[in-house]
């Protein structure tokens, strides 16, 4: 009996020394991940200038001129403005471009607490372009979670907006679309998407990455980024700040549900990523179905960052829906 109460004994106290090192080293990685943010934050200036929407600030990125049409990129899920600098200096010898950072984003303010819309983020835009004294009318072009902002935008404020591309963009009711034409990411796949980027131990990430181990993170960021904002790049991807609102956005696209609206006469581009299964590009043809004056075309060789994939691509499409968007609407011969 004695031994046996004795190996229970060692097991307790091997299992509270099990215990203390976990809590040590989560703290030890917790203060470590804080105190590289804030190097981060004195390390690396925003790129563009910071607007105050109302006690907030949103980053913004401008560059260009020539055209009355403004072209304003609505991003990806929780991308920041260095994801589409290529892009935008290729158009800026022929037109304005402006890139921002939406709430809790890159260089921008979190956005406020408590639960949170695609309609909120098209205000937030809105706030952002008018404060910052940035004319209409705008081309949007929306990438993903993107393009629901971009329409809710033109729903919003319809005589601001001269047309709209999508680029891969995601429908307002693909949660529900679940093993649908072998549409795998529904409502669930979200959700434990967004507990995973939750249970992510930051610091450790961070040491692995200060040590030269995360090389997958620094390919993928030298092929989005220009080289002189791989750092800033790097910085923003192991930041508490990136992680928040990849769960934040994550789970609001969980929660979304209804359909597309419909845009009427819009000039309107559809840009779909070839290496999509046939659920999403049942999908892309409803949205571009939702205007009158559409053209769709598919990235073949492309995936879902058809910007990276296929840049040519998008700076063709943005250049042709400018142009459209530029000239009156023709009336048809009685």
């Amino acid at each position: 009996m004695g031994s046996v109460t004795t190996r229970a004994s060692w097991a307790w106290r091997q299992l509270a020394k099990l215990a203390a090192f976990i809590a040590l080293a989560g703290g030890a990685s917790a203060i470590y991940q804080r105190a590289g943010d804030a190097r981060d934050r004195r390390r690396f200036a925003p790129p563009g200038r910071l607007v105050d929407i109302g006690g907030r600030t949103l980053h913004l990125l401008q560059a260009g001129s020539g055209s009355p049409v403004v072209v304003v990129v609505v991003a990806a899920m929780a991308d920041n403005v260095l994801m589409w600098t290529r892009i935008q200096r290729e158009l800026a010898g022929e037109m304005r471009v402006c890139l921002y950072d939406r709430a809790g984003i890159g260089w921008s303010d979190p956005p406020p607490q408590g639960p949170r819309t695609f309609g909120d983020m098209a205000g937030e835009l809105h706030d952002l372009l008018s404060i910052a004294g940035i004319p209409a009318p705008y081309v949007l072009v929306g990438h993903s979670v993107g393009g629901i902002v971009a329409r809710q935008f033109a729903v919003r404020y319809p005589g601001a907006v001269s047309g709209i591309a999508l680029i891969d963009s995601s429908h307002e009711d693909q949660v529900r679309r679940r093993g649908v034409d072998g549409w795998p990411y529904g409502q669930r796949e979200l959700l434990i998407r967004a507990a995973k980027r939750q249970a992510r131990i930051l610091g450790m990430r961070r040491l692995a990455a200060a040590l030269g181990l995360a090389r997958k993170l620094d390919a993928d960021i030298a092929r989005e980024v220009p080289a002189e904002f791989a750092a800033a790049a790097r910085a923003i991807a192991l930041s508490s700040r990136q992680r928040r609102i990849q769960v934040r956005e994550t789970l609001m696209l969980a929660r979304s549900s209804g359909q597309p609206p419909a845009l009427g006469s819009l000039p309107l581009a559809v840009v779909t990523a070839g290496r999509q299964v046939p659920g999403w590009v049942r999908m892309q043809e409803e949205l571009a179905s939702l205007s009158t004056r559409t053209t769709h075309l598919t990235a073949e060789e492309a995936g879902h960052y058809v910007h990276l994939d296929d840049p040519e691509l998008i700076v063709r499409v943005i250049r042709d829906l400018v142009h459209r968007a530029s000239r009156p609407q023709q009336s048809l011969p009685r």
